[in-house]
């Protein structure tokens, strides 16, 4: 429908166009009627002479002008011949082109007097009408005859008539066309931006943890914007300038296709020049995309540190920094500018030189009457009618090539290798509920980008059910990172991890995950209801679940005073909308854990889980943590002695290997370096 709706606005502006040549014969004409030039233009290409433009209407008959070259009847007929008769009944010129227009019959008597000599019966053969000529013929008949001011008005108000007509059929085609391709472009970037989320959101953490935050937002923001513009523009005027461009040419090839040759000679170098202005703009943007992400990147980071910018009172480093960066984002985007500006002055320079040249030989064809003077002029109007559709296209190149260029980005990110997809190039299975023991066996690790760094050495660790193990260390010893492995954010770069004797890297995450539950020192919190945020990752479950875990988190106090206005609708309690930024860091802390007691995972790693919460509330969690780690294998990374002090085996790590393991007391006889840590980093820890 949508290229249909093209194709109309193609043959109405090819028809709004070409409305010129009536217009002009009516305005300009002093004998000939509309009706008239049109019998006489079939009447020329039926006998294949050239007749008298706009002449007064003879008794003596029909002269004829010239002859083409090519004419069939070169050897009866000559310039100055007058035809006078046909079928022996004597006509005027204008009623003898009527009925010569107009007759069904192959071939015709006519008389013919040439120069002095006497008047000669001769029998020619007649073209087959035109195609249009039956149309033609009933529209010429429906119109008003005659010469008078009256008639002749009458004539131009039924033509601007038919042109409002085309005008409103081609604007409804125009709305379709546009409409269609917005519904298009819009359900395509839909779909783009849907399976970019999901596809990112599938990516290992591997990937980003090396991949920086802003260049990913500048892909789903600006890339987009860009693909948006480009996939507009190939689907509308893509489509349909070169149609309204090949309509008009066509009239124009019927009117004079000598004219038309000169007028486009200028077209390959216009190629040329829009190819090179292309090649400019995809350069360009590809340099703006990059200087998007970074810029995002910078901007997302100090916004997230605020606090620490205003403290050390950075706001003038930081604004200076943003500036410089800023700079290559605009010197790449102005260069844009500019070639998107140049193309149309250039392009319409070589269109006024291409016209220029086409009213020079026309003029010419017009003073040597061989066009006539409105056909000339439709001509004209014609080619100005071809040159609007490619000036518009003029800039379609450079949104094209930048489109491209957001496109490749794009896709550089739907190609990465999803955690879904090595799943099944591995055909992962099923891990079974957790039953026995955990255990990493000479298990190594280095970050892909710093292989000369072992953050993890030669680790080996058995941990059986129920136990509460306490990993302890300085920071950068490896201990979050050893937690990571186990969760399968990253893979061992040597040995593996086994649950119940089964290697984790061949079970599926999906299975692996689900019985894990994860508390971090940056508690997430969601923009979303409290519920939302307690039942994520767990879906719909009963209210009554969901107190229970609120209650045993300590947050049921908190939740059932909050209290948010939104859309006019008063929402509390458990349905109240939150965010990070509206919760206090006890607040978020306490409800991460709910989230993680209302999933009740058979092992849980708290990763700091009580570092940002008071004494009070410490207290308050540490109860609701000794029901939920009942029965369950925990895993505790803490600086704080009064976290640690009750595990069943505490690990101690000093750069990525294992120093010490055993109880606090054990410990405190066999390991120096744990001794070390309780009188230092535990004796500030409460």
């Amino acid at each position: 429908m949508g290229l249909l709706s093209a194709v109309g606005v193609s043959v109405f502006y090819t028809f709004s166009v070409s409305s010129i040549i009536p217009v002009l014969k009516i305005i300009f004409a002093e004998h000939e009627t509309l009706v008239d030039w049109l019998h006489r233009v079939e009447v020329e290409h039926r006998l294949q002479v050239n007749l008298g433009a706009d002449l007064p209407d003879s008794p003596e008959g029909l002269d004829i002008v010239s002859l083409p070259v090519d004419s069939a009847h070169g050897e009866v007929l000559s310039a100055g011949c007058r035809l006078r008769s046909l079928d022996g009944e004597r006509y005027g010129s204008y009623e003898l082109m009527e009925r010569l227009a107009e007759t069904p019959a192959e071939s015709v008597r006519l008389g013919v007097i040439s120069g002095a000599g006497p008047p000669q019966e001769i029998t020619l053969s007649l073209s087959p009408q035109d195609w249009w000529w039956p149309m033609a013929r009933r529209v010429a008949h429906s119109m008003p005859s005659g010469q008078s001011p009256a008639a002749r008005f009458n004539m131009l108000t039924i033509v601007m008539g038919a042109v409002v007509v085309i005008a409103l059929l081609g604007g409804i085609c125009r709305f379709l066309n546009d409409g269609m391709v917005a519904t298009a472009v819009q359900r395509g970037l839909h779909d783009l931006r849907t399976r970019l989320a999901a596809h990112t959101l599938q990516l290992p953490v591997a990937w980003h943890a090396s991949q920086p935050a802003g260049d990913t937002l500048a892909r789903f923001a600006n890339d987009i914007n860009k693909v948006q513009v480009g996939m507009s523009t190939l689907l509308g005027k893509v489509v349909r300038e070169p149609l309204k461009a090949v309509g008009v040419l066509t009239l124009t090839l019927l009117i004079d296709w000598r004219m038309l040759i000169i007028g486009v000679v200028g077209l390959p170098i216009g190629a040329v020049i829009i190819r090179s202005f292309g090649k400019l703009v995809k350069r360009a943007q590809r340099q703006a995309s990059q200087s998007w992400g970074r810029l995002l990147d910078h901007l997302g980071e100090r916004l997230a540190g605020i606090r620490v910018v205003k403290a050390c009172n950075m706001e003038e480093a930081e604004r200076q920094r943003f500036e410089a960066e800023g700079q290559q984002l605009t010197r790449a985007q102005t260069h844009i500018e500019l070639v998107d500006a140049a193309s149309n002055p250039v392009l319409e320079t070589l269109a006024s030189l291409a016209i220029s040249a086409f009213i020079l030989y026309g003029g010419m064809r017009v003073f040597q009457h061989e066009l006539e003077p409105h056909l000339f002029f439709g001509a004209v109007i014609c080619l100005g009618g071809i040159f609007d559709p490619l000036r518009k296209m003029s800039n379609v190149n450079n949104r094209l090539q930048a489109a491209e260029a957001s496109a490749r980005r794009l896709f550089e990110l739907l190609s990465q290798t999803t955690e879904e997809e090595e799943e099944e190039r591995s055909a992962a299975i099923e891990l079974p509920p957790f039953r026995e023991q955990i255990e990493f066996r000479d298990v190594s690790f280095y970050y892909p980008i710093n292989p000369d760094r072992e953050v993890l050495r030669e680790v080996n660790l058995r941990v059986n059910r129920g136990q509460v193990v306490a990993l302890v260390g300085p920071n950068g010893s490896g201990k979050t990172t050893l937690m990571s492995l186990l969760l399968r954010f990253f893979e061992p770069t040597s040995g593996q991890i086994l649950i119940d004797g089964q290697p984790i890297r061949e079970c599926s995450l999906n299975s692996l995950r689900a019985q894990i539950g994860l508390v971090t020192q940056d508690a997430v919190v969601f923009s979303d209801t409290v519920r939302g945020n307690i039942a994520y990752g767990v879906g719909d479950v009963p209210d009554e679940e969901l107190q229970r875990a609120a209650r045993l988190a300590h947050i049921d106090d908190f939740v059932s005073k909050l209290s948010v206005q939104q859309n006019g609708r008063l929402l509390s309690g458990y349905d109240a909308p939150i965010n990070g930024r509206t919760l206090s860091g006890g607040q978020r802390q306490r409800l991460v854990l709910a989230r993680v007691i209302l999933r009740s995972p058979p092992i849980l790693i708290l990763d700091e889980a009580t570092s940002q919460v008071d004494s009070e509330s410490e207290q308050r969690i540490r109860e609701a943590l000794t029901h939920v780690m009942r029965d369950r294998t925990t895993f505790i990374i803490a600086h704080r002695f009064s976290t640690i002090a009750h595990a069943d085996l505490i690990v101690v790590l000093n750069e990525g290997e294992v120093v010490g393991r055993g109880t606090h007391d054990e410990l405190l006889s066999e390991c120096p370096f744990y001794v070390t840590l309780v009188e230092t980093q535990f004796a500030h820890g409460g």
